[in-house]
């Protein structure tokens, strides 16, 4: 462990960061004096209270700071996935559409340290300096920081059952009819595209999850591995599979574009393929009229192929 550590710091030493990220040498990077911040990329952020203070006394303020996020959302682009926010800090799982993070959280907490102060007749600091961001480009870190997010209540015995905290995103995750401004389409995909089966996919990943233990500390980061590591074991084979049917659905498009840019087809092999790539179209449920329209080639033809392959 100890000897990989090493070798990850010369690597970064001897390239630049932004350089490491391209090459998908780093899937995820924790920003605190160099934040990287990048557009269209997912971001874990972090903020919490100086010392032994309260971000949040009563129900109103978890309230207000949740229509703030939501406006927040909406004029800077933001996508939100996953939220909890707790007595002392708070955890964001979002999507940047644009190159404006650090404005954005900016007025996000200048806002809502102004409300504070100005309620409860208070001077100073709200927020514990700078927030922090994780740049995420992986499906099994977000799976894992969104599972992270979600079990901080438990953790930090806050209470018994998730779905009883109401100041999280959790509830959105685990009943469909429930509707929000967050977004949970993206990270529930990652384990199944049947939402009922994804629903039931990410409670199981929760309650294997809660059973791991770590210290509830912001930015845990031991925690968030031993739930990574979980997380890899438990939903590898979806991914796997997930995988292999978008390299098939490449390989079709791929085929498609071919045929139609060939005006005649000769060779016994790309008549195969043509078969092949017609035999595809028609489980997909594609008509043999759609089908001639799909790969430019007459109704005919098409009949013919499939009568040469029976």
């Amino acid at each position: 462990m100890l000897q990989k550590r090493n070798e990850c710091s010369k690597l970064l030493l001897n390239m630049d960061i932004l350089e490491l990220i391209e090459k998908k040498k780093i899937n995820r990077y924790l920003g605190v004096n160099k934040k990287i911040i990048l557009e269209n990329n997912f971001y874990h952020v972090t903020q919490r209270a100086p010392g032994k203070e309260q971000l949040f006394l009563e129900e109103n303020d978890y309230l207000y700071f949740l229509y703030l996020l939501k406006n927040t959302s909406n004029d800077f682009g933001l996508e939100i996935y996953s939220f909890v926010l707790m007595p002392n800090h708070l955890h964001l799982l979002l999507y940047l559409t644009q190159r404006n993070l650090d404005k954005a959280m900016k007025k996000l907490f200048q806002r809502y340290a102004t409300y504070f102060n100005r309620k409860y007749q208070r001077k100073g600091h709200v927020f514990c300096g700078v927030y922090r961001c994780a740049l995420c480009r992986e499906e099994i870190y977000l799976l894992a920081i969104s599972l992270y997010i979600h079990l901080n209540p438990l953790k930090a015995r806050l209470c018994k059952d998730l779905c009883d905290y109401k100041w999280s995103s959790i509830q959105l995750y685990l009943d469909p009819s429930k509707t929000s401004f967050v977004k949970n389409d993206f990270i529930l995909n990652i384990l199944h595209c049947d939402r009922k089966k994804a629903i039931a996919e990410y409670k199981r990943l929760l309650e294997e999850c809660a059973r791991i233990k770590y210290t509830p500390l912001l930015e845990n980061l031991r925690g968030l591995e031993k739930i990574c590591k979980k997380v890899s074991v438990q939903a590898s084979s979806f991914l796997i599979k997930k995988k292999e049917k978008a390299n098939k659905k490449d390989f079709l498009e791929e085929k498609i574009r071919q045929f139609k840019d060939k005006r005649r087809i000769v060779k016994p092999e790309e008549k195969q393929a043509l078969i092949y790539v017609i035999e595809q179209l028609k489980s997909r449920g594609f008509r043999v009229k759609e089908i001639s329209g799909i790969l430019g080639i007459s109704r005919h033809k098409i009949y013919r192929l499939c009568n040469i392959s029976v």
